[in-house]
């Protein structure tokens, strides 16, 4: 078989294994979307490439030597491609430790502290993170400046998001019966969770002077769910509370008209 037929064999072959590598990967990410699988695929489709590489350039005599002694010295070849691309290096290493460890996973909200930066793990690569913004946009981020980062992830060790939901009533109405009316309403949401661990444990928070504010915690599995949640519950406090003839209040603003009063000065 000549060089240019080797060649094309080994480029054929490589699509395929990477094709082949990313089918797979996308099959268990369907069943498991986890953040280390998502790594691992790019590190698997990085080798096949690397190999295939190294292959083409066996192929040729001038470069042989060359490539030959790249794969039998790999030690070597490491340090001069380290410190070569020592910031690139630091990002894949910094990807597989949050692989490894897992901080985080796709679909979980987090707060990156320093970089005061606050969204949704979309994916991870050999290079950088990206974070969905909670107005849609897109930040990319490499691995070794979120490996660094102080970061909240409220999904950390536990499978559901918790989100604050706060009513104001004023001192005419029944506080207790609005709050169990605010009760009834989170848990019988089909999108929160409620078991002994998550209740929405309706308390008095504070005595303003517009009322009193009545303050819950909704429970649901996503950030996603959370919002449709919280959305939903504002409304009906507002037809229920409505019905129930529990006064939300809000600020009035009463316009006087001075227009006959200015008439009668003039005369």
């Amino acid at each position: 078989m000549d060089t240019t037929k080797k060649i094309i064999m080994i480029i054929i072959v490589s699509i395929v294994l990477i094709r082949t590598n990313q089918k797979i990967f996308k099959w268990i990410l369907k069943k498991q979307n986890k953040i280390h699988i998502n790594f691992l695929s790019g590190i698997i489709t990085a080798c096949i490439i690397f190999i295939a590489i190294s292959m083409i350039g066996m192929q040729f005599e001038n470069t042989k030597e060359i490539f030959k002694s790249i794969l039998k010295s790999s030690g070597l070849f490491v340090a001069v491609a380290g410190f070569a691309a020592q910031q690139t290096l630091n990002n894949i290493i910094s990807g597989l430790m949050l692989s490894v460890a897992k901080p985080f996973d796709i679909g979980e909200r987090v707060n990156l502290v320093n970089s005061n930066i606050t969204g949704i793990i979309e994916t991870i690569t050999l290079r950088h993170t990206v974070i969905k913004g909670f107005d849609n946009q897109r930040i990319v981020i490499p691995n070794s400046v979120i490996n660094n980062e102080i970061l909240k992830n409220s999904n950390y060790d536990d499978s559901v998001i918790g989100n604050y939901l706060e009513v104001t009533i004023s001192y005419e109405s029944d506080i207790r019966k609005a709050v169990s009316v605010f009760d009834s309403i989170i848990q019988n949401h089909p999108l929160v969770i409620t078991n002994e661990y998550h209740n929405p444990g309706v308390i008095v928070k504070d005595l303003t002077e517009t009322g009193i504010v009545l303050k819950a915690t909704v429970w649901t599995k996503n950030v996603s769910d959370n919002f449709q949640a919280s959305s939903d519950i504002r409304m009906e406090i507002i037809e229920q509370f409505k019905h129930a003839k529990i006064e939300i209040p809000y600020k009035k603003i009463e316009l006087i008209s001075r227009k006959n009063e200015i008439k009668k000065r003039r005369w």
